[in-house]
């Protein structure tokens, strides 16, 4: 079974490395945060399936490296249903990670009800305050002059709000992200753009 689940990964992660539809960075600043991130919260949450997070985390974008940006959620659940059921893995795995892909944006599908979902989802929200991220929206709308930044300004709020609140399921981790994510309201706040 780990030669499989280890071959799977490196499937998708070839998918996503050579991408066309993802940005540059979106391999090394993005999936591989949120690789480390969850194992880190495997750590501290050991009743999870640190399998089932692994494979959670390489499908749960790979609708976007694909080429689905809207309904990429559903495209990796999607996805990871068929390969794992392909490679013959129990039902019951496959159905935690499906459904961890399906919720971890915490919108229209409703939120993860599993710990690895919940990991899943917590590590994606925690990878938006590393490595620049609220940043290379500002640059891409400043590169792009897409429009009123008001408006950009009110939709990275509320999208760190909702990262905040309704995607970091674990008040400890909550609490210890909370300066950050002040220090990021500060920087979107005070950016001037003429």
């Amino acid at each position: 079974m780990q030669n499989t689940i280890q071959q799977i990964k490196n499937n998708l992660e070839n998918d996503i490395k050579f991408s066309k539809h993802c940005d540059s960075w979106f391999y090394k600043e993005h999936v591989l945060v949120v690789e480390r991130l969850a194992l880190e919260l495997c750590d501290f949450y050991p009743k999870a399936n640190r399998d089932a997070v692994i494979l959670s985390v390489w499908f749960h974008d790979i609708g976007r490296a694909h080429g689905y940006d809207k309904g990429h959620d559903v495209y990796g659940a999607d996805y990871a249903r068929k390969t794992l059921t392909e490679n013959r893995f129990d039902k019951d795995f496959v159905d935690l990670i499906v459904e961890a892909c399906k919720t971890h944006s915490c919108k229209e599908n409703g939120k993860s009800n599993s710990l690895e979902g919940k990991i899943l989802a917590t590590a994606d929200a925690l990878s938006h305050y590393h490595n620049g991220f609220y940043l290379r929206v500002l640059y891409s709308w400043s590169k792009g002059n897409k429009g009123d930044y008001q408006k950009l300004k009110t939709e990275l709020f509320k999208k760190m709000k909702r990262d905040l609140n309704e995607k970091i399921f674990f008040d400890e981790v909550r609490e210890k992200i909370k300066p950050m994510y002040e220090a990021w309201q500060k920087v979107v706040e005070e950016v001037v753009c003429k």
